[in-house]
């Protein structure tokens, strides 16, 4: 009887030492993990977007007739205003064929003026029977075709007259005008690839950028009930701000995305062409938005998701959409309630109800 006293009272320490030991392994295996609650708040919609700025206006300098360069009359990445005279070609050829254009209208102006005479000697003579009606006919038929030989030849020396003018390469658009391409002394020609040199119209400028295509109709509401206002903020300087003028007329199917563009008056020369920008694009306020960290955001599949630490020590699987971001939170539309604990930290070692261990 003593003996198995004895045996009874080993199994109960043997079963009481594995159940602890269940235990244990059960706390080992919960996965730690940091939670921040979901909250309802009032949220500004701001979309972020990395932009590059550009000229709103550019123009490469390419002769327009072949010759040698005699002057450059500008300094490079010196401001230009539209009209002035930046290089000039030797003009001497052109002027030589101009001469030539007027010397070759002359005379068939002089030639003209003396058909048309003939024609009205002619026009008397016929009447008295003094020459034949053919020869007046073909005076009538020398004076159209000397008209017509002096219109070709005035359009051939207004040509000429064209051509010395492009001697003198003048700035289309104003800006600033970069690296000079091709020295003095050089020979150009209009079938040149490469510009001479290139002008840029800093003040106003672009800025170009994309958005997901979700946020289309919020911008579209707000264009239309007047300017959108935006800003851009290059690497190590100040905020920008410019105005929303384009919206493209197609989403890229590729990316999802949506191509827009500002406009800013860039008086200051703060935005340069080719720079990378951050811009902000504000589109309202939201009211009792639910809100969780951008962080908590997992991707899947086919949507987005996050865990819920739930009161039992669980992870729970919660199907989000995310409608924007805004300075590292992100508002959804979800079926999370306000309060409920959003892991943050060590989601991605969870499944579905897995055990886990909230760290302060």
């Amino acid at each position: 009887m003593r003996r198995i006293c004895l045996l009874l009272i080993m199994a109960m320490i043997l079963s009481g030492a594995c159940s602890r030991g269940d235990e244990a392994s059960q706390q080992a295996a919960a996965a730690p993990v940091h939670v921040a609650p979901a909250t309802s708040e009032t949220v500004s919609r701001t979309i972020q977007a990395v932009g590059n700025v550009r000229a709103s206006a550019s123009v490469g300098l390419v002769p327009r007739v072949a010759g040698e360069i005699q002057s450059v009359n500008f300094r490079e990445g010196q401001d230009v205003s539209a009209g002035q005279p930046l290089i000039q070609i030797d003009p001497r050829p052109y002027e030589a064929a101009l001469r030539e254009k007027k010397g070759a209208l002359a005379k068939s102006e002089a030639q003209l003026a003396k058909a048309a005479d003939d024609r009205r000697r002619y026009s008397k003579l016929v009447t008295g029977g003094y020459v034949s009606r053919e020869a007046f006919e073909q005076t009538a038929t020398d004076a159209a075709a000397l008209r017509a030989t002096v219109q070709s030849d005035r359009a051939a020396m207004e040509s000429a007259a064209l051509d010395l003018s492009y001697c003198t390469v003048i700035a289309p658009i104003s800006g600033r005008i970069g690296a000079l391409q091709v020295d003095k002394g050089n020979m150009v020609k209009s079938s040149d690839a490469t510009p001479i040199a290139s002008i840029d119209t800093i003040s106003p400028c672009y800025v170009t950028f994309s958005v997901p295509e979700e946020h289309l109709q919020a911008i579209m509401e707000h264009m239309a009930s007047g300017d959108v206002e935006l800003t851009a903020k290059p690497t190590g300087g100040t905020p920008q701000k410019g105005k929303l003028m384009l919206v493209d007329n197609n989403v890229d199917t590729n990316t999802g995305t949506i191509r827009l563009r500002g406009i800013f008056a860039n008086e200051n020369r703060k935005l340069w062409p080719g720079q990378f920008v951050e811009v902000r694009l504000p589109l309202g306020i939201v009211q009792d938005a639910l809100v969780v960290p951008s962080r908590a955001i997992l991707p899947g599949r086919n949507e987005a998701f996050v865990y819920v630490a739930d009161d039992d020590g669980h992870a729970s699987y919660h199907k989000v959409k995310v409608l924007f971001e805004s300075e590292g939170k992100s508002v959804l539309e979800s079926d999370l309630q306000p309060g409920q604990k959003i892991i943050v930290e060590g989601q991605v070692r969870l499944a579905p109800g897995l055990p886990v261990k909230i760290i302060d």
